[in-house]
C-alpha cells in the first residue's frame, strides 16, 4: 500500500495510518511500514499488542534509547506501556571511515528488556568497534534468543547451532555475490528443504 496526497478537490488523501489501519483488516502475517513518523506509529503498536507478531518499521534517531523517546512523544505518542511489545531495534548510521570512506554500518542492537516503574529497560547484546569495524558481541544475555529458544523447544547451545548454520549460508551468499532476490530466495527454499545437504554443497 501507498500514501497519495489529496486531489486538487482536497480529497482523496491516503496517509501512512490510514494504510496500517487498512493492512490490519486483511489479517496480514507480516506489516513492513516503511518510515514511521505520526500516528500510525500508535496503530502499529496497537496490532503489536493484539497479537501481531511480524511487525516492523524505520524511524530516524541518532540512538536506541532516543527511538524510544521519539516513540513516546507528539507526533507519534506511543504509550509508554506499550513499548514493551517492541522486541529489538536496530540502528545504522551512514559515516566517513578513515580508509573506507563513506559507509553504513549497524552501529547498536538493542532489545526491550521490559519496564521499571516509567523506565524502559534495554539489553544491549551487540555494539559496533570503529576500530575493528565490526559489530561485536558485547556478553550481554539476549532476551530474545531465550525466548525464541523456549518457543521452538530447544537449548540456548541449539539454537546457536541453528544461527552458525543461517550465518553460514548469508556468508557463502556474500562471497559468491547472490543478491539478487531470485538467487537469494533459492537459497532460502533450499536450505529449508535439506539442511545438511546445502551445507555440505557450500563448505
Amino acid at each position: 500500500m501507498e500514501t497519495r496526497p489529496p486531489n486538487t478537490e482536497g480529497v482523496g488523501k491516503v496517509d501512512m495510518n490510514d494504510c496500517v489501519i487498512n493492512t490490519l483488516r486483511m489479517r496480514p502475517d507480516r506489516i513492513i511500514v516503511g518510515e514511521v513518523r505520526g500516528p500510525e506509529a500508535k496503530t502499529m503498536f496497537v496490532a503489536m499488542n493484539t497479537g501481531h507478531d511480524g511487525c516492523m518499521g524505520t524511524v530516524h534517531a541518532n540512538d536506541a534509547k532516543e527511538t524510544v523517546t521519539r516513540l513516546t512523544n507528539p507526533p507519534m505518542e506511543v504509550p509508554l506501556i506499550m513499548i514493551p511489545a517492541l522486541d529489538i531495534i536496530i540502528m545504522q548510521n551512514r559515516f566517513k571511515h578513515p580508509t573506507k570512506g563513506n559507509i553504513r554500518r549497524i552501529t547498536e542492537v538493542a532489545e526491550i528488556a521490559g519496564m521499571e516503574e516509567d523506565q524502559v529497560l534495554m539489553n544491549r547484546p551487540f555494539k559496533y568497534n570503529s576500530k575493528t569495524d565490526q559489530l561485536e558481541d558485547t556478553g550481554t544475555p539476549s532476551r530474545l534468543m531465550q525466548d525464541l529458544a523456549e518457543r521452538a523447544g530447544i537449548t540456548g547451545e541449539e539454537m546457536n547451532m541453528e544461527i552458525a548454520k543461517r550465518a553460514m549460508v548469508i556468508k557463502w551468499l556474500v562471497d559468491n555475490k547472490k543478491r539478487s532476490l531470485d538467487e537469494v530466495k533459492s537459497a532460502i527454499m533450499e536450505f529449508n528443504r535439506d539442511q545438511d545437504g546445502f551445507l555440505s554443497k557450500i563448505t
